[in-house]
């Protein structure tokens, strides 16, 4: 019997714990797996599991299920790194002078329906691939498209009335999910996600986002989600709804959080402030949207305005 119990302990150590360290897995799981159908070898494979789970403390259990704990530290020198090294991103309302960003930053817009998302990240991604008088860096960005036809898109990039090289300095590619693990293929780089869609499962919003920030590395993403429309109360005041579909854990990993609806963008969370005395969060800025592609009358609006 020991000879068994340490033929099930060798086999799971090798063949299975390296190919299911991020999810959940039962005891019939690892049997069928290795069609072991024995008694007295699936009892071996209980007793494993015990001892991984209890003496081991390999193991987290969870009713029936275990799932592997990943105990692996990467030690963050924070005192060796250059507090200074920014990432000089343009962003369109000229926010940059507000809000500045670090490496591994998260952008979110959370957009009612056509209050201008698209408009929004394709003004980011001409104002940061396409060098002007005015630019100060040049990013490699990727946009992940879920929002528009091939055609369509190119009738928007053609009300900006500007020159676009052939090819474009920026890539586009067709995507409805699972942004992060192209998120992974270029973490240093500038990725765009128009826009993260979960149909009616809203509250996955936040863990995809969240998804999105752990698979970047010195870079940044940019992504849009849908929101509600403001509501008005039986006074007919504005009852502000600013958090996109997903609420509040929508927020937790933004670097900058936009709201936009009805004309107004809001500037929900703004993390670091590019000055210390001018505090960015609540800033909000009305504005007009021509031909879904250019924002002209963009004004700064105050609380008492709203």
């Amino acid at each position: 019997m020991t000879d068994l119990y340490h033929r099930v302990s060798n086999k799971i150590d090798t063949e299975w714990y390296p190919y299911h360290l991020e999810e959940y897995f039962e005891h019939s799981d690892i049997c069928n797996h290795f069609r072991w159908f024995e008694q007295d070898t699936r009892q071996q494979v209980s007793r494993k599991l015990y001892h991984d789970y209890k003496e081991r403390t390999f193991l987290e259990k969870l009713g029936k299920a275990y799932r592997i704990l990943d105990q692996e530290l990467v030690e963050m020198d924070w005192q060796g790194a250059d507090h200074t090294k920014t990432l000089p991103l343009k962003l369109p309302f000229g926010l940059e002078q507000y809000v500045k960003f670090f490496p591994k930053s998260l952008i979110v817009i959370a957009g009612a329906p056509n209050a201008g998302k698209t408009a929004w990240l394709y003004n980011f991604i001409l104002m940061n691939t396409i060098c002007t008088s005015t630019c100060t860096n040049i990013y490699r960005v990727t946009l992940y498209n879920s929002e528009t036809s091939t055609e369509q898109m190119k009738e928007r990039f053609l009300n900006f009335d500007m020159k676009i090289p052939n090819p474009t300095p920026f890539k586009t590619y067709e995507r409805y999910a699972n942004f992060a693990d192209v998120v992974r293929l270029a973490p240093d780089d500038i990725t765009v996600v128009d826009y993260v869609d979960t149909d009616s499962d809203f509250w996955q919003n936040g863990a995809e986002l969240s998804r999105i920030y752990y698979a970047l590395g010195k870079g940044a993403a940019v992504v849009a989600i849908q929101k509600k429309f403001h509501q008005r109360d039986f006074q007919g005041r504005t009852i502000r709804v600013d958090t996109g579909y997903g609420g509040v854990p929508t927020l937790k990993r933004a670097s900058l959080y936009l709201s936009m609806d009805n004309n107004v963008l809001k500037i929900v969370k703004a993390k670091s402030w590019v000055d210390p005395q001018i505090n960015p969060n609540g800033m909000m800025f009305s504005y007009k949207l021509i031909k879904g592609a250019k924002f002209i009358e963009v004004e700064r609006l105050y609380e008492e305005e709203g």
